[in-house]
C-alpha cells in the first residue's frame, strides 16, 4: 500500500499523524510505503524552513530526512522561527555519517528550495489546500485515528489485485519526495 502524505512540520495535526504512523506494528507498517511531500502552510512561521531542512538532510540518505521529520514533529512546541536552523544542526550532529557542513551549506543556499516550490505547485494544481492530505494507492481519504488505518491497512492486504496507484496520482509522484518503505 502507498500512503502519500502533504504534510507541514510546524502542523498540530501533522504532528499527531505522525505518532499515529509510529503506532503501526513492524507486521502493518512493511506494508506500507510512506511518501512524504512537503506542504508548508503560509501561516506557519518557520515550517517552509524545516521543508528546506529536510530536504538538505534527505540529499546525504533518506534516513536523515525521517530522523530530521521524527524531530520537528516530536519538538514542534519548541521550535521556532529563530532556533529552527539551530536546532536542527544540533539534532543532526548526533546523526552517524551525517556530514553537519554540508548540510549547513545546502540550508544557508536554500538548494533545496525549488524542491518544496514544485511540491507547492503540485498541491495547487490539485486543490490540496490542507495539511495532512493523505493518498492510499491514489485514492484521497481522510484519516482520523491509527485502528482506521489499520483496518485499511488489512483490507488492502487482504485485496491483492487492488490496483496500484495511477502514475499522474499524488501517491506515485515520489521523486525527490521522502519515502519510507519499510522491510
Amino acid at each position: 500500500m502507498t500512503l502519500a502524505v502533504f504534510s507541514d512540520f510546524e502542523c498540530p495535526y501533522c504532528a499527531r499523524f505522525a505518532a499515529m504512523m509510529k503506532e503501526l506494528s513492524p507486521e502493518e507498517a512493511a506494508s506500507v510505503r510512506l511518501v512524504f511531500r512537503h506542504l508548508p502552510l503560509s501561516m506557519h512561521p518557520w515550517a517552509r524552513r524545516g521543508a528546506e531542512a529536510a530536504a538538505c538532510a534527505q540529499e546525504q540518505g533518506d534516513h536523515y530526512f525521517w530522523d530530521l521529520h521524527d524531530f520537528m514533529f516530536e519538538h514542534q512546541k519548541e521550535l521556532t522561527r529563530d532556533n529552527l536552523l539551530q536546532r536542527l544542526a544540533e539534532s543532526a550532529k548526533s546523526l552517524s555519517g551525517f556530514d553537519p557542513g554540508k548540510f549547513s551549506s545546502c540550508v544557508i543556499e536554500r538548494r533545496t528550495a525549488a524542491q518544496i516550490d514544485r511540491d507547492l505547485a503540485f498541491a495547487e494544481q490539485n486543490s490540496i489546500d490542507g495539511t495532512p492530505t493523505v493518498f492510499v494507492n491514489g485514492k484521497r481519504i481522510q484519516i482520523v485515528g491509527p485502528e482506521q488505518l489499520r483496518t485499511l491497512i488489512r483490507e488492502l492486504a487482504e485485496t491483492p489485485s487492488m490496483p496500484r496507484a495511477a502514475t499522474g496520482s499524488p501517491a506515485a509522484q515520489s521523486a525527490g519526495q521522502g519515502v519510507k518503505q519499510h522491510q
